[in-house]
């Protein structure tokens, strides 16, 4: 099985319409991340492939890709006691 890359993002709409358009694309957008940056363009963060990216910048979307979602997922299962946590930001 081959496992497709995935990427944590932001989907920048021209438009409030625009926004409103990406539910018919079915992609794994997160909702409550919806908002109007300081630059007053409409964001949607996301969690996409590269063919998933490609067609919403051939629609007219920007996409701002943050990390590798493999990474993330990494750094999740590092685990530490909390009293070593601590002591560890106290360094």
């Amino acid at each position: 099985m081959v496992m497709v890359r995935r990427f944590f993002v932001t989907v920048l709409a021209p438009s409030k319409h625009a926004l409103v358009n990406l539910t018919e694309y079915n992609l794994d957008l997160f909702q409550p991340t919806a908002k109007v940056t300081e630059q007053n363009e409409l964001a949607i963060d996301g969690l996409l492939n590269l063919e998933e990216i490609g067609r919403l910048v051939e629609e007219g979307y920007r996409v701002v890709v943050n990390e590798e979602s493999s990474k993330r997922a990494r750094a999740r299962t590092e685990v530490a006691e909390f009293q070593q946590w601590i002591r560890g930001m106290e360094e």
